[in-house]
């Protein structure tokens, strides 16, 4: 019993203490995406990407690859930094602003950070859910194609923001999660794969089965009554699902901005690659976007190698650990032979000794 407790603690212990010292951290993910960038991002391919952006009137892009970069230590030409600073100022940079906000705000379909803000801003005071959420309502009145993620979220962003009146804002940050789904899906930033498992998730938390049936008797044209069923609808759902999926998405778009998140959703095919996209940015911070944009699914990649490595190394711990065990168990075997050996030759030596005399 002994020796069955002592192996018990000698391979459970070591085991126990590899397992929380080699999963990986924030640090290690960092090295490993840096690592990566370089083989993928040397000084001609960051610059050849900064003067297409630019070109395109697209100053966000650029910033995205000046700030990998920055992070690689990469001398980029002053020449395209003066560029960029030229583009991101003056007239013509606060003319871009003003048309992608006022279009952002009314369309829900912004266009670069200012434009998806607004869009996002639209949503938060519930008008761009209500807007969306009864223009569905009356494409199933009558009888046209529905987008069923928009409308799930559309439901789900009402429910939100009646929490955060309740909450005094509290529920804000969940609720822009949300926002950027509806605006990711709107503009044709999620890919099929991600939209589909994200559509199953919405429809079931929000019940969109239901709400059809509930606006089916109303006429399309009484905007009023749609909104109201609309409403009475999302007071009943249960978004905690949804909250805990988007929830990444919200993270994402603290460390970078709305765009950017966007960009970065564009590569995320479930929901485990969107918790790894969560952990990809709170480890490179800002430039996680242009690493997306340089790298793809090798991000991912990666991740998964240092994932891989350290299970690899717990392993071939475990299987050092079973084979010394095994060695040990071996030895007490003998030992213990060789010692009941001893003990009855003894005995008959004894037996001898005492007949002879």
């Amino acid at each position: 019993m002994m020796v069955a407790g002592l192996s018990v603690a000698i391979i459970v212990t070591p085991f126990t203490v590899s397992l929380t010292d080699t999963v990986p951290t924030d640090a290690d993910v960092r090295d490993a995406l840096i690592t990566m960038l370089k083989q993928v991002a040397p000084k001609e391919r960051l610059e050849q990407q900064i003067v297409s952006a630019l070109d395109r009137d697209a100053p966000e892009e650029a910033e995205d690859y000046l700030d990998v970069a920055e992070l690689l230590q990469v001398p980029v030409d002053p020449a395209l930094r003066t560029r960029f600073a030229d583009e991101n100022s003056g007239l013509r940079a606060a003319e871009r602003n003003i048309r992608r906000a006022a279009m952002g705000f009314v369309t829900g379909e912004g266009e670069g950070t200012v434009g998806m803000a607004a869009a996002i801003a639209s949503d938060l005071t519930v008008v761009g859910d209500m807007r969306d959420l009864t223009e569905q309502a009356s494409r199933i009145v009558r009888n046209e194609p529905v987008d069923d993620l928009v409308l799930g979220l559309s439901i789900a962003g009402v429910s939100m923001s009646a929490a955060t009146v309740v909450t005094a804002g509290g529920a804000l940050p969940i609720k822009t999660g949300i926002s950027l789904a509806k605006l990711a899906k709107k503009t044709g930033k999620l890919t099929a794969r991600f939209q589909d498992e994200l559509s199953w998730i919405v429809a079931r938390a929000v019940n969109t089965s239901a709400f059809r049936q509930s606006v089916a008797g109303i006429p399309w044209y009484r905007v009023d009554d749609l909104a109201r069923a609309a409403r009475s609808h999302a007071a009943r759902v249960d978004t905690r699902e949804v909250q805990g999926v988007l929830a990444s998405v919200t993270q994402v778009s603290k460390v970078t901005s709305p765009s950017r998140t966007l960009a970065i959703l564009r590569h995320v095919d479930n929901v485990k690659e969107l918790q790894d996209a969560e952990r990809a940015a709170k480890a490179l911070g800002k430039p996680v976007s242009g690493a997306f944009r340089l790298a793809g699914k090798r991000v991912f990649s990666a991740m998964a190698h240092i994932v891989k490595f350290t299970a690899k190394l717990i392993l071939a711990l475990i299987a050092a650990i079973l084979g010394a065990m095994s060695f040990l168990i071996g030895l007490f075997i003998k030992v213990r032979s060789a010692m009941r050996l001893w003990r009855g030759l003894r005995s008959r030596l004894s037996s001898a000794r005492v007949k002879a005399a």
